[in-house]
C-alpha cells in the first residue's frame, strides 16, 4: 500500500468574512509529483499557508505523514516538514552555500562550525545529484538556477518530505528547468513528493503523475496520467486555450519542454501560408551589432505597431538590455537606435517599461486611481498637472472603457484585474514609441493572462513596437509577431508568426 505524505479533507478557510478554500481535498503519496494548476489564484495562497502550517481552520482536517496534525477541532501552529522554492529565495545571500543549508538549519546548536566538514557533506550531495556546486560559494554569485538547486537540496539535507515548486517556469531558463525536471524525478526515487504549481496544463503534463485543477479554492477535477489530454483540459479553461488557430507549434529544442502547445498537421498556422506582418514597417528600435556584459554582437529591430518576443534560452541577457535601454550603462560595441538616432537620455520620453510584477513596482498605493494613470503624462506634456481642462479631457476620454474605476480614490480597494489595467492605461495614455515587457505574464492566473494578452494588443493598436522580454514560451506566442530566440546572448533563430514550426523542421 502507498505511503500517504498529505491529505487534504473538506478543507475550509477565511479572512475577514472571505471564504478563501471551499471544501478543498487533495491527496499526495511518497514519491509522487503532484500538479496544481490555478484557474484563478483565489485561495492559493491560503493553500500554501495550510501546508507548511497548521493555521486555524473553519472546518476540515489535515494528515501528513499519515497522522493527524490539524483540524477545525484543534489547530497546533505547528510546522510540517515542506519546503517552498519560489523565485523569493529563502536563502540569505551574504552567506555560503553550506552556511545556508546546514548553519542555518532548524536544530542546528553547534558553538563552532567547521566548514571543512560542512563543505565535505554538502559535496557528497551535490554529487549525488549530479550538479557542479560548492559549498564555499557564496549564494550571491549564484544563477536563478543554482539557487533553486541549493534550496532543493537544503531541503534534502534537512528531511523534508514534501517539497512545493512554485511558478519556476517564470524564472529559470528553459534549459535549466529541463534539467531541474531531471533532479526532481531523481529524487522522486528517494521518497520525496512534490507540489508542483504552474500555469499551463502543458507544462504540468511534462513532469506531474497526476493534476489537481483549482478554481476560486475549489478542488474542480484531479487528473491521472491517462488523462493528460487536450480535451480533458479545455472544459476547465476559460477562453483562454479555446481558439486551437491562436496555438503554435514548438521548436525542437523544445521537444522536453512542451508546455506551449505544438499544434498538429491540419491545424493553426501548420496548415496556412506562413504570414510576415510589418516586414516593411517602420523600424522604430534597432540593435546594431550590439556588445555589453551578456550581450554578443545583438541585431534585431523592432516595428511600429509590432511585438517581438525575444527568448533567452539561458536567461543571461535580460538585465544587460534593460541597463542599455534604462541609460545605466552604454554599449561596449554597436549602437542602438530609436527612430534612426543613437539612443540617448533625451529620447526617454518615448521608453515604456512595464516590469515583473508591475502592480507592485509601478503603481503609488497613497495616489488615486487617475492620478497613478497620468504620472507619466507629464514626459509629453509638462504643465499637465496645472491644466484641469486636459485633464478633465483624459476622464471624458477613458471613462468609457475604463468604468468608474477611474473615480476611485483609494486603489487598495480596487481588484488586481482593475491594477494591471491601470499599469497598462498608463503606458497607453503616455503613448511611448517603444514599451519593453518582462515577464508581463509571471504569476497571472488563466483569466488574467487573458486579460494582460489583451492590454498589450490594445497597445499594438495604438502602433506601439512593444518588446517582450521572456523566460518562457507559455503566453507570448499567442501575441507575438515575431520570435528572437538567444543562446549564449547571441540571436540565433529569427521567425515571424506563422513559421514557428520551421524550428522544428530545423532545429538549431
Amino acid at each position: 500500500m502507498r505511503q500517504e505524505i498529505l491529505r487534504l479533507e473538506k478543507i475550509v478557510t477565511a479572512e475577514n468574512g472571505v471564504m478563501l478554500l471551499n471544501h478543498f481535498n487533495l491527496h499526495i503519496f511518497r514519491g509522487e509529483i503532484m500538479g496544481l494548476i490555478a484557474i484563478s489564484r483565489h485561495g492559493l495562497e491560503s493553500l500554501i499557508e495550510l501546508i507548511c502550517r497548521n493555521v486555524p481552520l473553519y472546518y476540515g482536517s489535515v494528515y501528513f505523514d499519515e497522522k493527524l496534525v490539524n483540524s477545525y477541532a484543534l489547530s497546533p501552529l505547528t510546522r510540517n516538514k515542506v519546503a517552498v522554492i519560489e523565485k523569493q529565495f529563502s536563502l540569505i545571500e551574504n552567506l555560503t552555500v553550506a552556511d545556508n543549508i546546514y548553519v542555518m538549519r532548524r536544530g542546528f546548536k553547534k558553538y563552532i562550525i567547521h566548514s571543512k566538514t560542512l563543505n565535505s557533506q554538502f559535496k557528497m550531495f551535490a554529487m549525488d545529484a549530479g550538479v557542479d556546486l560548492h559549498g564555499e560559494q557564496q549564494v550571491q554569485g549564484l544563477t536563478y538556477y543554482e539557487k533553486c538547486v541549493v534550496e532543493l537540496l537544503k531541503a534534502i539535507i534537512g528531511g523534508v518530505k514534501l517539497v512545493i515548486i512554485r511558478d519556476i517556469s517564470n524564472f529559470i531558463s528553459t534549459t535549466d528547468l529541463i534539467k531541474f525536471h531531471q533532479l526532481m524525478q531523481t529524487y522522486t526515487g528517494s521518497g520525496v513528493s512534490f507540489l508542483y504549481i504552474c500555469n499551463h496544463h502543458q507544462e504540468a503534463y511534462s513532469i506531474c503523475d497526476k493534476i489537481c485543477l483549482m478554481e476560486n479554492g475549489k478542488a474542480l477535477k484531479v487528473l491521472g496520467k491517462d488523462e493528460f489530454k487536450e480535451e480533458k483540459i479545455l472544459p476547465f479553461t476559460n477562453e483562454f486555450y479555446k481558439n486551437y488557430h491562436e496555438r503554435q507549434a514548438l521548436p525542437q529544442w523544445m521537444n522536453d519542454f512542451p508546455w506551449v502547445y505544438r499544434g498538429k498537421k491540419g491545424e493553426g498556422f501548420d496548415n496556412e501560408k506562413p504570414q510576415t506582418p510589418l516586414k516593411n514597417g517602420q523600424r522604430v528600435l534597432e540593435f546594431c551589432n550590439v556588445s555589453s556584459g551578456n550581450i554578443n554582437k545583438l541585431t534585431f529591430d523592432v516595428k511600429a505597431g509590432e511585438c517581438v518576443v525575444l527568448l533567452d534560452k539561458n536567461n543571461t541577457v535580460y538585465i544587460d538590455i534593460l541597463a542599455l535601454m534604462n541609460f545605466e550603462r552604454k554599449p561596449q560595441q554597436g549602437q542602438i537606435l530609436l527612430n534612426g538616432e543613437v539612443l540617448a537620455k533625451k529620447a526617454f520620453q518615448t521608453l515604456g517599461f512595464i516590469p515583473e510584477k508591475p502592480i507592485r513596482n509601478l503603481l503609488f498605493k497613497e495616489m488615486s486611481y487617475f492620478d497613478n494613470m497620468c504620472f507619466t503624462a507629464d514626459k509629453k506634456l509638462r504643465p499637465f498637472w496645472m491644466r484641469s481642462a486636459i485633464r478633465k479631457s483624459i476622464v471624458k476620454e477613458y471613462e468609457p472603457i475604463i468604468g468608474p474605476d477611474i473615480h476611485a480614490r483609494d486603489i487598495t480597494k480596487l481588484s488586481i484585474q482593475s491594477l494591471y489595467s491601470l499599469v497598462y492605461y498608463r503606458i497607453h495614455l503616455q503613448n511611448p514609441k517603444v514599451v519593453i515587457c518582462v515577464n508581463p505574464f509571471f504569476e497571472g492566473d488563466m483569466a488574467m493572462r487573458l486579460q494582460i494578452r489583451n492590454l498589450i494588443k490594445m497597445l499594438l493598436d495604438k502602433k506601439m513596437a512593444v518588446l517582450i522580454l521572456a523566460v518562457n514560451l507559455s503566453d507570448s506566442l499567442l501575441i507575438a509577431d515575431r520570435l528572437l530566440v538567444l543562446e549564449k546572448g547571441t540571436l540565433i533563430n529569427e521567425l515571424y508568426s506563422g513559421e514557428y514550426h520551421k524550428l522544428t523542421e530545423n532545429p538549431q
